[in-house]
């Protein structure tokens, strides 16, 4: 993936799989990154994520979505099922 400007969301949630390389411009909003990403993960999930889509302790993501404590599978879901993924 490719962010040639700025990206403003309320929260952009990024895994090593889809990594953005390169970054041309700011990413503005929140930002949940996996550790092995060149980008500082400033807020936790919780803060910003339905707990739905939150991934408990131990638990496995078969998409093997490394963001840290987020389910991809059911974020993706909600995603495509037009339901909420961030809070308020």
């Amino acid at each position: 993936m490719v962010v040639l400007g700025d990206l403003r969301a309320t929260v952009t949630v990024l895994s090593g799989e889809f990594s953005p390389d390169p970054v041309g411009g700011t990413l503005h909003g929140a930002v949940v990154v996996s550790a092995c990403l060149d980008l500082a993960q400033d807020v936790d999930p919780a803060s910003v994520l339905v707990p739905e889509v939150l991934r408990a302790d131990g638990e496995d993501d078969w998409r093997s979505f490394d963001a840290p404590r987020v389910h991809g599978g059911r974020l993706l879901g909600r995603i495509d099922e037009g339901l909420p993924v961030v809070l308020g």
